[in-house]
């Protein structure tokens, strides 16, 4: 059945002016990187909202950044650290809004190459 045993996953929605988009994708691109070290991370993605035009009068972009972790401990000692919160300083300055959801992930399945 492909369980994933305590797997957890961060979904965080961030709107951010259109014209502070690519900056976004840059930031984030660096922020990953430096997560991608700490223990338990295993995989992020960054999407980009097809439409691009989030808000009234389509001046934001909407992106949805996805971490998945080895369990909710380590993502929550990530995100509660002093170094996460320097780290992600920039994406917080660039955006207008976020919404953040976990999920415990109970099922997980590769597709083969």
């Amino acid at each position: 059945m492909g369980a994933a045993g305590g797997a957890f996953r961060m979904v965080l929605t961030v709107t951010v002016p259109r014209a502070d988009a690519e900056a976004f994708e840059r930031a984030w691109a660096r922020v990953a990187d430096w997560t991608a070290t700490w223990p338990g991370c295993l995989r992020q993605t960054l999407g980009r909202a097809e439409d691009h035009a989030a808000g009234p009068g389509g001046g934001q972009v909407e992106f949805e950044i996805t971490s998945d972790w080895a369990d909710a401990t380590r993502f929550h000692a990530f995100e509660r650290s002093r170094e996460q919160d320097e780290a992600t300083a920039e994406l917080r300055r660039l955006r207008t809004g976020a919404r953040m959801r976990t999920l415990q992930i109970r099922d997980h399945r590769e597709v083969p190459a």
